[in-house]
């Protein structure tokens, strides 16, 4: 009887482990997106300043503007990587979960080389421009996915935001302003919120 009672307990741990163990793995993709989103969010609502001519576009208030939220997101990246690198690993959907952000992370560094070379060898900085929609369409898969991992139908509401906002670019290339400022809103809603939510909630659990 002893004997039934460890082998059921053994099992219910062992199913726990593939359905579970996701809280670790949230609150870091939170983290990570909170600080993403609010950073890179302000950086385009300042790119929004200066096409409207607000804010230089030159000199060292320009250049401040494209690095410093770089360097302060490389900081708080390394801290949570950091502060998380002896996490247990989770289970399958754990793993799951962070390869999709992980993948589209990494797929958005190899686009960026390839607009990046793009642009130099055929002289158009304009190509720069369709990076960031790129990136959003990866955002749109991975909170897809995430949606359907975690069966929550609210990260299916923000990948549909993502992919909505891919298309809003895509028609809007030709104004600046608009295209930044749309941008801006998008990192800010569809990131930092649902990091946010995400983050503290993991915490709590």
């Amino acid at each position: 009887m002893t004997s039934d009672i460890e082998s059921a307990r053994g099992d219910l741990a062992y199913m726990r482990s593939l359905v579970g163990g996701t809280e670790r793995m949230q609150a870091t993709i939170g983290e990570a997106f909170f600080w993403a989103g609010l950073l890179y969010g302000v950086q385009c609502l300042l790119h929004w300043c200066q096409a409207l001519r607000i804010l230089p576009d030159e000199g060292l208030a320009a250049l401040a503007i494209v690095v410093v939220p770089t360097v302060l997101f490389v900081g708080v990246l390394t801290i949570i990587i950091i502060k998380d690198r002896n996490a247990p690993p989770g289970g399958p959907a754990a793993r799951a979960l962070g390869s999709v952000f992980q993948g589209a992370g990494i797929a958005n560094l190899v686009m960026a080389f390839v607009f990046a070379y793009g642009a130099q060898v055929y002289n158009s900085p304009g190509l720069w421009l369709y990076h960031p929609v790129v990136v959003c369409m990866f955002q749109g898969v991975a909170w897809y996915v995430a949606s359907n991992v975690l069966r929550r139908g609210w990260l299916g509401l923000v990948a549909g935001g993502w992919f909505v906002t891919t298309i809003a670019l895509g028609v809007l290339m030709s104004n600046i302003g608009a295209f930044v400022l749309v941008l801006a809103i998008a990192l800010l809603v569809l990131m930092t919120i649902p990091g946010w939510i995400i983050w503290r909630g993991a915490k709590r659990a």
